[in-house]
Order: C-alpha cells, then sequence, then structure tokens
C-alpha cells in the first residue's frame, strides 16, 4: 500500500503517501492516491487532509526512474495528464483537501501541495521545484500554480534556479497559509477540517466551486455567477436554518446531505 487511509469520528479523512524513503510519486502511487480519494468522496466526507508518512518528507518529487523511461511524447503527455486528474479531482470534490506538508515537497510534491485548495506546513517543510537542475521543468501544475499565488519573479525564481523556500518563505509568499509545529501538524490541519467541517456541508461545496470558478473568470463574469449563487444559496433550507439559529441564538443542525 503506497496510501494510507484513515477515517476519524468527526468524518474528516487522513490520506498519508507512504512510499519510502522519501514518499515519492510513483504512477502505482499516483493511480493508488486517485482511487482512495475517488472512494472517499464516496463516502462523503467532511474533509480530507493529504499528508506524507514520516517526518522527514511530504513528497519529495516524482520517480526520477519512470521519467527517465519515457520514451516519446506521448509516454509524456500521459505522465502529465495523470496529475492533471488528480487535481481536477481535488478541484471539484464537494468537499475542502488540505495538505499537511510535515517536510520536503519537492517538485510533484510541491505540485500535490498545491492542487490541494489548503495547506498547512511544519516547520521543517522546505518547498522546491527543482526539475530545471535535471534539464526538465514543472509538469504537474507547478509553474502555473506558483505563478498564481506568488507572482511571476518568485515562480521565475523557484523554477530556475530549484532552490527550496523554507516555510516561513513559503507563508510570505501565499504558498502556504499556515505553519505548525511538527509534532502538532496533523492535530492543527485536523482543526482546520473539523472547523469547516462544523458548517452546512452543501454551502461549503457551494463556496468551495464559486472561488474556484471565480478564480479562472474576469471580474464580471465572478460577479455575476456569485450574486446568482447567493440567490440560489438564500433561499435554501440551510440559509434558513442558520439565520433561524442565529436569531434565536442556538447552534444551527445542519441536515446530512
Amino acid at each position: 500500500m503506497s496510501v494510507w487511509t484513515q477515517t476519524n469520528t468527526d468524518g474528516i479523512v487522513i490520506l498519508t503517501i507512504n512510499n519510502p524513503p522519501v514518499n515519492a510519486l510513483s504512477m502505482a502511487a499516483v493511480a493508488e492516491l486517485l482511487e482512495q480519494l475517488a472512494l472517499v468522496t464516496h463516502n462523503a466526507p467532511k474533509a480530507v487532509i493529504i499528508t506524507g508518512s514520516g517526518e522527514k518528507a511530504f513528497v519529495a518529487g516524482a520517480n526520477i526512474k519512470e521519467i527517465h523511461a519515457l520514451s516519446d511524447v506521448n509516454a509524456g503527455a500521459a505522465f502529465g495528464e495523470v496529475m492533471l486528474r488528480l487535481g481536477a479531482m481535488i478541484r471539484h470534490a464537494p468537499f475542502p483537501v488540505i495538505a499537511a506538508i510535515n517536510g520536503v515537497a519537492y517538485g510533484g510534491g510541491c505540485e500535490l501541495a498545491l492542487m490541494c485548495d489548503m495547506r498547512v506546513a511544519s516547520t521543517t517543510a522546505r518547498m522546491a521545484l527543482p526539475e530545471v537542475t535535471l534539464g526538465l521543468m514543472p509538469g504537474w501544475g507547478g509553474s502555473v500554480r506558483v505563478t498564481r499565488r506568488a507572482g511571476v519573479s518568485s515562480a521565475l525564481l523557484m523554477a530556475l534556479t530549484g532552490d527550496p523556500f523554507d516555510a516561513d518563505t513559503c507563508l510570505r509568499l501565499g504558498l502556504i497559509d499556515s505553519i505548525a509545529e511538527p509534532a502538532d501538524l496533523i492535530n492543527t490541519a485536523t482543526k482546520l477540517a473539523a472547523r469547516i467541517g462544523s458548517m452546512s456541508a452543501r454551502v461549503v461545496a457551494t463556496i468551495k466551486r464559486t472561488i474556484h470558478n471565480g478564480a479562472d473568470q474576469n471580474l464580471e463574469e465572478a460577479l455575476a455567477d456569485e450574486c446568482a449563487t447567493f440567490a440560489r444559496i438564500v433561499v435554501s433550507p440551510d440559509a434558513k436554518e442558520g439565520t433561524d439559529a442565529f436569531l434565536n441564538k442556538r447552534a444551527p443542525q445542519w441536515k446530512k446531505q
């Protein structure tokens, strides 16, 4: 097994990538991650946390032997497309997917972390796009996502040098959202997941979809879509329950989806 799956009593699933020694993303590991994410999605979790086993690496990159063996452009395209599928699955999941970055996240590991909706990193975490040092370039979304989060200059610095950024730098650039001590990383990510999981699952899914879609639209389109979505939500049972709970000073009781 390259991916361990653990579900707690709050409906939060932790997917742990276990591919010693550095949790490299072989094609077998990626396929298993896709399979496990599809399975847990079917069970409607409140949130999913993706992390790596051990204290050294979240994911130290793709499997270099597999990359070296790619024989033609079609093989290269297939190698990239499998991670595009994973990124799409994470984006369209109706729940938040949180990366708990427990160590180095290089190459494919950095790209996997950036696919997630949110990122909590250990103080020992490092993120890098070292492909250039191998005569390669990011192929799983790294150059695009770093640019959109941290800007062109930071993306160029990261992708053209291959040098790692420490956790504080990643936080400053917006590549991660918070930092925790190594021993408290999973607890911090779980608290975040539980906080979101205490909300209406239907509304969480709607907000996630609206934000992702809006990020790809021009301002006018994004505002119009948000307004139209709000109009549907405001008359929904969840809105009636939430506002009634507020007015009557009680905790809302969300119906299961």
